[in-house]
C-alpha cells in the first residue's frame, strides 16, 4: 500500500523511532512510502529558515526522504493540504501525518490515515466492521 507523508510525519519519523510498523503492516500489506515533491520543497525552506533544532530536523527529515522513500510529483495548490488530500483521492493511497486538521479532512474524504502514537504507528480511521443483517 502507498503511504503518502506529510511534512509533520517525517520531522517526527526522524526524531522517534516507530514502533508496530510490522503490526500495520499484517493488517495493510506491504507499506511503501512516498514524499511528495512539494513537500520535500517544505523541508528545504525550513532547513535555510527554521530556528536550529527544528532546521536539523527538516535536514535529517530531507535526507531521509531522499534516500529511503519515492518522491511523487503532485499538482500544486494553494495549501500543501489540498495537494496531498486531492493527490490520496485520485491514487486511493494512504496519508501519514501528524497534522490533526489535515487527518479530519483526509476522514472526510474517506481518505486511510496513518499517525503516530506513543511513538507506534497507529490507523486512525480503521474502517468500520459490517454488522450482520438478521
Amino acid at each position: 500500500m502507498d503511504i503518502l507523508c506529510d511534512t509533520s510525519f517525517l520531522m517526527v519519523l526522524v526524531s522517534k523511532p516507530i514502533k508496530q510498523v510490522a503490526k500495520i503492516e499484517s493488517q495493510l500489506g506491504r507499506l511503501d512510502f512516498l514524499v511528495p515533491d512539494i513537500v520535500n520543497g517544505e523541508l528545504e525552506r525550513l532547513v535555510e529558515k527554521a530556528g536550529p533544532k527544528r532546521s536539523t530536523l527538516a535536514k535529517t527529515a530531507l535526507e531521509l526522504a531522499k534516500a529511503r522513500f519515492k518522491t511523487v510529483a503532485v499538482s500544486k495548490a494553494r495549501h500543501v493540504d489540498d495537494s496531498i488530500i486531492e493527490y490520496a483521492v485520485k491514487n486511493r493511497c494512504a496519508v501519514a501525518t501528524i497534522d490533526t486538521n489535515l487527518r479530519r479532512r483526509l476522514i472526510a474524504n474517506e481518505v486511510l490515515v496513518l499517525t503516530l502514537s506513543r511513538d507506534r504507528l497507529i490507523v486512525a480511521n480503521p474502517k468500520p466492521k459490517p454488522r450482520d443483517h438478521i
